[in-house]
């Protein structure tokens, strides 16, 4: 019987260091892939691909199912299906239900380690965007609860690694709406007090900061930051910047499109107003996957009509304001939001600039008797005395 002889020491060395070296080159090769297709998911999110994306991240979920990282980008797939409609509350409990299943896996996790930042990142960004869609539903203590411990979440990861960017953009989005919220929305302000001041100028720039060294966040934080310049800063050609960028990106979007339209209205820049409004509408009227929501087709056909109003083309207003007027009047049921006030005025100036003064007041006085958004009642009183004047 032949005796094997024993391996030498260096042979042994050599054995233990290849089995090393490709156990990590397995691993590397496990974790590229991972973040490959995380990656390609992302767009795919953004380009409305929504079925491709699901596949990219349960292939993430067969590989490692111990890892939150699958899991949360699945539960993202529901939030911009719901951001896209978000009248819609149809996919909310589907959506909760992926959430829970983030904070399950991340959960266990931090059972392991505690200062796990990747586990307080998945689990604090799961919880923020399902308090995001708690406040879309003025569930404001829920959301207010679920804030709370994603901020908590968040800012404990960031003090782990302060290197990681997309824990930064969460943070930055908190610093920003914690002094924005209260000051907005008075009936909030009392649940503010058991959260960490806010700092909007920070916020803005922390969010900013995750555009240049983020794996996952670069374009949730241009979109962000296209968003925040529309609504609140008012800062119109910084929001062309980044909705541009955007739509060129993912010109079947129409969240970005429509940022575009808005960036440009606030610009006065009609023209370029026009043909993206009537992109979205062309895009509504096809039912374009994304652009079925009918609140989509009245805010299009809305804004399309004011800017032929203002480019002074009024018999080319005429159609958009009467569908506009149409669909609201089908939709609003309590009459009183925004767009229904906006519609009612264009529909008063569009009868002043045709002579039917009786009808045009009609409609300033339905202005008047709704809720004040912005200037609208300003601007009813003024078209009411002196008549709404074409330049």
């Amino acid at each position: 019987m032949r005796i094997q002889k024993p391996l030498n020491i260096k042979k042994q060395k050599l054995i233990l260091l290849l089995i090393v070296f490709f156990n990590f080159f397995n691993i590397s090769i496990k974790s590229q892939t991972a973040e490959e297709n995380t990656l390609a998911g992302i767009d795919l999110i953004y380009h409305l691909k929504f079925d491709s994306a699901e596949s990219k991240f349960r292939e993430i979920i067969n590989s490692d199912r111990r890892n939150p990282a699958g899991y949360f980008f699945l539960a993202m797939i529901d939030w911009w299906k719901i951001n896209l409609n978000k009248e819609n509350e149809s996919l909310d409990q589907i959506f909760f239900g992926k959430v829970d299943k983030v904070i399950e896996v991340a959960d266990e996790m931090l059972d392991k380690n505690e200062n796990d930042d990747n586990a307080m990142f998945y689990k604090g960004g799961a919880l923020g965007y399902r308090g995001l869609v708690k406040g879309l539903r003025e569930s404001w203590l829920k959301a207010a609860e679920d804030g709370r411990e994603a901020i908590n979440l968040l800012q404990r990861a960031n003090e782990i690694n302060m290197n990681n960017k997309d824990v930064l953009f969460g943070v930055g989005l908190y610093n920003y709406f914690a002094e924005y919220i209260p000051e907005t929305y008075p009936v909030v302000k009392p649940l503010m007090l058991i959260f960490p001041k806010g700092d909007k100028v920070k916020g803005l720039s922390q969010i900013k900061e995750t555009l240049n060294g983020s794996k996952y966040a670069k374009t949730e934080a241009k979109y962000v930051l296209a968003y925040l310049n529309v609504i609140y800063e008012k800062n119109y050609i910084e929001a062309e910047t980044y909705s541009k960028s955007l739509t060129e990106e993912f010109p079947e979007n129409p969240v970005f499109q429509k940022y575009l339209g808005n960036s440009y209205v606030g610009q006065g820049k009609w023209t370029e107003a026009l043909s993206v409004w009537k992109s979205i509408i062309e895009k509504t009227d096809s039912s374009k996957p994304g652009y079925s929501s009918v609140f989509l087709k009245r805010e299009s056909n809305y804004y399309t009509a004011l800017c032929f109003l203002k480019l002074n083309r009024i018999i080319e207003a005429e159609p958009y304001v009467e569908k506009a007027l149409e669909i609201t009047q089908k939709i609003d049921t309590e009459n009183d939001d925004a767009y229904t006030s906006y519609i009612y005025l264009i529909s008063g100036m569009l009868n002043d600039v045709k002579g039917n003064k009786s009808t045009a007041v009609n409609f300033y006085d339905k202005v008047l008797s709704m809720k004040n958004y912005q200037n609208s009642h300003q601007e009813a009183e003024r078209f009411k005395k002196d008549g709404y004047k074409q330049f």
